[in-house]
């Protein structure tokens, strides 16, 4: 059954007067409202059930993807002018053939026929791909602002050619093909793909049964012969052992990257805190909250949801179960994982509600070296915590590693804060300073940016020591979140070219790429400073060989700095997570660890024996906010709590933030 439809009408007793309801919007507001009252009420609800997971004792045993393709997307040359400048707008979207759904996006290089992407996308593979004889497709576009994209050109392989050679990159061109195979575009790809299989358990990791059987001394039809009988044949016997154990057998550590399986199953005695207490007049002497068990009725059960993170990042979304304290999901994802030992996963649990946010009732936090140190997979119940509910988590985790070395660099986090240390050094090449222009002689502003975040160093912070080396104070450090990290980078801009409007044309451009750094380690950089007549278009250009070839660039001199990359998210990010899915994420960050660090950095604040204004304002802001993230204090009341959704939605719709740069991909049930 479905929302019925509702036709509502307000005539005045006027045959002169309107009918209210007519008026546009006024009557999708009411319409909305009524079907959002009636969608609880719809019979009968979704639920999936599993019977063989059920049976099974929800174990796994495996994944479902059979491996993954690994794709270096390098570079694509002469490709066709879309636009009327006589250039394009490229970008590049992977996803399989016949199924349509890109699965992987890279960056937008502007104005560029010949550009150069250096990107690795993972997709896994499954047996639905195969039997469907399904082909990996790059289609390229060209990004257009105010109207649909335009096909430049896009390759097909068949997945099962890629995957007659396994556990090896092999490195190709492509033709670029038209709409139909027929059709001949301008331009080629060049790119690297591997298809890699999932590991077998390692036999030295498997741990011995808790309660081992007894083995019996002699078999079956053994212990069945008389004297005098032929025994068996004694090779029947040397059958092979048994494959390893995956729930007794720990992930290669020799291996770290590989396939992820989560599954929710359902969550037991979930229901939401009484945050009031008793109440009235007669309370003395009485408890002082309600301690019995969860039931199916009454008004406090919560329609809940639950977000699966991984390295803080949303990968997965639950249908929403209406007003149960026992609800059923049987739900979950598949994701690729760089480095199992260092990720981490959280599943988050909201009660969906009308006309206010989403709260949390729970979070389940889960590093998976501590959760898979002696099995590929578990299945435990876990107690939610951070939130304003109760109730325990059943899920199962499986991990498979596949047989792919990644480097150090690319075995780390999407999502991380970038932190420049000081001083930033510039020297110039003397046989170049004809070139350099002010930067010859003198320092000039420096803007920092990744593509989410932006920082500018002034111009009187620079000076020229005793060597001719340009050097900029940049304070403790520069902090700069970013998303997306194995597609971004840094760049420095220096001052700008020209007087007004025209005047927004950086002198000199360096550029550092974020993929090409470990996470959590400092790292000095020597970087090349680049000027160029068409300097913005490098910003998004790897430099390579190719693009010496084919973009007119002159080096100039080196940018020296250290450089961090800060993985995780961190109360930098909280101005620049617009979307829903990255302020969930956010938020479930701060329930975990933003808060109890703020808190941390507050304790200090008496070090020096006196609080002052802006330590005591940051002290009751920290205070406001674990009251709010808790719906205690004003938040426990429900007008409040409608009037902050509104004033958002207000917000929104006046002054709407521009999309981010890049959206996360979250997976929901089918």
């Amino acid at each position: 059954m479905g929302v019925p439809a509702v036709e509502v009408s307000a005539i005045p007793l006027s045959s002169k007067l309107p009918n209210i309801l007519d008026l546009p919007l006024i009557s999708r507001f009411v319409k909305m409202a009524i079907a959002a009252g009636t969608a609880m009420l719809i019979a009968p609800k979704s639920m999936t059930l599993n019977i063989q997971e059920m049976m099974n004792a929800a174990a796994i045993g495996d994944t479902q993807a059979l491996g993954v393709f690994i794709i270096i997307i390098h570079h694509a040359e002469g490709l066709s002018a879309q636009d009327r400048n006589g250039r394009s707008d490229p970008y590049i979207a992977l996803a399989y053939a016949k199924f349509g759904k890109p699965l992987y996006s890279t960056r937008i290089i502007l104005g560029d026929l010949n550009p150069v992407f250096e990107e690795t996308a993972m997709m896994l593979i499954t047996r639905n791909e195969v039997q469907a004889e399904e082909d990996l497709a790059a289609m390229l576009w060209d990004s257009d602002k105010r109207s649909a994209d335009d096909l430049i050109g896009r390759v097909q392989i068949p997945v099962k050619e890629l995957m007659k050679e396994p556990n090896v990159m092999k490195r190709r061109t492509d033709n670029l093909t038209g709409y139909e195979n027929a059709d001949v575009m301008s331009g080629k790809l060049h790119w690297s793909i591997g298809y890699f299989e999932k590991t077998p358990l390692k036999r030295e990791l498997e741990r011995p049964p808790e309660n081992p059987p007894t083995a019996p001394t002699k078999t079956a039809p053994e212990m069945e012969m008389r004297p005098g009988d032929k025994g068996p044949n004694p090779a029947k016997r040397d059958l092979p052992p048994p494959p390893p154990d995956v729930q007794r057998t720990a992930p290669d550590p020799e291996y770290p990257s590989g396939i992820l399986s989560v599954v929710i199953h359902q969550i037991n005695n979930l229901e939401r805190q009484n945050l009031k207490g008793t109440t009235g007049k007669d309370r003395e002497g009485t408890a002082g909250q309600d301690t019995d068990e969860a039931s199916e009725e009454g008004g406090n059960l919560p329609s809940s949801y639950v977000e699966i993170l991984v390295n803080d990042d949303m990968v997965y979304k639950t249908r929403v179960k209406q007003y149960s304290a026992m609800p059923f999901f049987e739900a979950g994802t598949e994701v690729f994982v760089r480095n199992w030992e260092t990720a981490v996963v959280r599943l988050v649990v909201r009660d969906a509600r009308l006309r206010e946010g989403d709260p949390i009732l729970g979070i389940v936090h889960l590093p998976l070296k501590h959760i898979l140190a002696e099995s590929s997979e578990v299945t435990r119940l876990y107690s939610l915590q951070e939130g304003v509910g109760f109730g325990r988590v059943n899920v199962s985790m499986c991990f498979r590693s596949v047989q792919a070395k990644l480097p150090r660099e690319q075995l780390g986090w999407d999502t991380a804060t970038v932190e420049l240390f000081n001083p930033i050094r510039v020297e110039i090449d003397p046989s170049k300073k004809s070139i350099a222009g002010p930067l010859a002689s003198k320092t000039t502003s420096i803007t920092v940016s990744t593509t989410d975040s932006t920082e500018k160093v002034p111009k009187n912070a620079g000076v020229i020591d005793e060597n001719g080396i340009l050097r900029w104070d940049v304070g403790d450090m520069i902090r700069l979140p970013v998303y997306n990290r194995y597609a971004s980078c840094v760049f420095f801009e220096f001052g700008s070219a020209g007087v007004g409007p025209i005047g927004n044309k950086p002198i000199a451009l360096a550029v550092v790429w974020l993929k090409d750094l470990v996470d959590d380690e400092e790292k000095e950089v020597s970087i090349p400073v680049v000027v160029s007549k068409d300097i913005r278009q490098l910003r998004q250009n790897a430099l390579t060989e190719f693009t010496k070839k084919t973009h007119d660039f002159e080096v100039i001199g080196y940018l020296k700095t250290v450089i961090k990359l800060d993985s995780g998210l961190d109360m930098d990010h909280e101005n620049y997570a617009k979307s829903k899915a990255r302020r969930h994420a956010f938020e479930t960050y701060d329930h975990i660890e933003g808060e109890a660090q703020v808190a941390e950095k507050n304790a200090h604040a008496m070090d020096d024996g006196v609080v002052d204004k802006k330590e005591r304002k940051a002290i009751e802001a920290a205070h406001e906010r674990q009251l709010q993230n808790r719906q205690r204090g004003v938040a426990g009341f429900k007008p409040y709590r409608t009037m902050k959704w509104m004033k958002q939605g207000i917000k929104n719709r006046i002054h709407p933030d521009k999309p981010a740069k890049r959206e996360p991909t979250v997976n929901t049930e089918a």
